[in-house]
């Protein structure tokens, strides 16, 4: 009996993931738990793993988006049907791959790698890939002829509803343009209802398309050299936005978009913190870093208000401190977890640190290192920042934003001093948290780093 290849779930917040590329041919035996798919998360690439032994039958192509739980492929006997669903139905991952066709693609024979080479089925059909739309819509879509690509979705993530489509339609109706001018603006995937027309009445011509096309070729009576149209340059190098780099624009975009985010600036004494990590560097390696996931960890356990996330309308205060620490990397920033941040000493915290860093930029990370976080923390000090606004990560409702640690004139204890300052920025979720809440927390976290007597422990 055929078994299933499911999109894993591999976060607490993980809706969908992009299946990057099969490892093996469609058609090729596997033994279970062998590599056999590479799958792309908002936080991590991730190596799936043949649930069965037999032959490997790929559903969905590579780099199609799935969401948690979709049929992706099968492991099925030797001889063995690839199965449907009951009833005649498709499994989430054939149909994606049928509204795909529907869209513009067919599905080719698969290359040499496992994926399959996709060709278009007409001209002018979307060479970027698959859009997001509903059933409804694409149905409609490919009744009217109409590209997806050039309506603009207002459904959850930017998804095309039947409503969107029926409204381009009707304003499509509504524009005055000549049959070549419309076949010529379907063939590039423009929107006619943006086009200016210079015809009789407005009417768009296939020279007003033309111009849009190529600016050069035409130009209205009377255009000045001022308002010209100056030719698009070609980028020396193109880099992909897809991948982990997408994901995490995605992310940041809904964060901001569905959070109300506020952020708090404070500026404390950290001349103590200096001097502690020297004397600890003395025993073994310690980060200022390190010392403040500390005192973080330690700030949480009084506020647990920033330690909690807002889950079907109700605030779950959280009892495990996991902290966040952002990497850098060349795709993008990966956020690593430290589990129970508050039960660990700042040498083990320390140690976890750069094994984690180490992980992520070679890849190698588990999931476990990437998921289950409570609280972030990102540090831009080392490239001289101050302050700076950071973006929460989502479904975690704070996280804070550490500048460089600089050496200042201050008024301390009623005389000018040179002291060792840092400014903390956090950034809040309004609609959990209170602002006074919120500077308690800062408050007291900025304490613990100007007197940090028991982080050590």
């Amino acid at each position: 009996m055929a078994t299933q290849i499911i999109m894993p779930k591999l976060g607490m917040a993980m809706k969908e993931g992009i299946l990057s590329k099969w490892m093996k041919e469609d058609g090729a035996p596997v033994e279970a738990g062998e590599a056999i798919a590479i799958i792309v998360t908002k936080k991590i690439t991730y190596e799936l793993a043949a649930p069965a032994t037999g032959i490997l039958r790929c559903q969905a192509r590579g780099q199609a988006t799935c969401s948690v739980g979709a049929v992706i492929g099968y492991v099925t006997a030797p001889g063995e049907a690839v199965p449907h669903t009951e009833g005649g139905g498709r499994a989430p991952a054939e149909l994606a791959l049928t509204e795909m066709s529907a869209a513009g693609m067919v599905v080719g024979k698969p290359k040499h790698n496992g994926e399959r080479e996709n060709h278009p089925a007409v001209a002018g059909a979307p060479a970027e890939g698959f859009v997001v739309a509903t059933p409804a819509a694409r149905r409609l879509a490919r009744e009217a002829g109409v590209d997806l690509g050039v309506i603009a979705g207002t459904g959850p993530n930017g998804r095309v509803t039947e409503d969107d489509v029926r409204a381009h339609l009707e304003g499509r109706e509504r524009v005055l343009i000549t049959p070549a001018a419309r076949r010529l603006a379907e063939e590039h995937r423009l929107d006619i209802t943006r086009l200016t027309g210079t015809g009789a009445g407005g009417r768009i011509t296939e020279s007003d398309v033309q111009r849009l096309i190529t600016p050069l070729q035409a130009e209205p009576p009377g255009l000045t050299s001022i308002e010209k149209p100056t030719v698009e340059t070609k980028p020396q190098h193109a880099i992909p936005f897809t991948g982990l780099r997408q994901m995490i624009a995605e992310n940041m975009v809904n964060s901001l978009h569905n959070m109300a985010q506020v952020t708090l600036s404070t500026e404390t004494d950290v001349t103590e913190l200096v001097e502690l990590r020297e004397r600890l560097k003395k025993d073994f390696e310690v980060t200022y870093t390190d010392l403040i996931v500390k005192a973080t960890a330690q700030a949480l356990r009084r506020h647990p208000r920033l330690n909690a996330t807002l889950k079907d309308e109700a605030i779950e205060l959280l009892n495990d401190i996991n902290i966040g620490v952002g990497v850098a990397l060349d795709e993008g920033l990966i956020v690593p977890v430290i589990h129970n941040a508050d039960r660990l000493a700042v040498r083990a915290i320390g140690e976890t640190l750069r094994d984690l860093a180490a992980k992520a930029r070679t890849n190698t990370l588990e999931v476990d290192a990437v998921t289950g976080g409570t609280f972030t923390i990102t540090n831009l000090g080392a490239y001289g920042i101050d302050a700076f606004t950071p973006v929460i990560n989502p479904p975690e409702v704070a996280i804070l934003g550490l500048g460089r640690i600089v050496e200042k004139v201050v008024v301390y204890r009623g005389e000018t001093a040179r002291r060792f300052m840092l400014v903390l920025s956090l950034t809040f979720d309004h609609r959990v948290v209170d602002g006074a809440p919120a500077a308690a927390f800062l408050q007291t976290l900025a304490d613990i780093l100007a007197h940090p007597y028991f982080l050590s422990a």
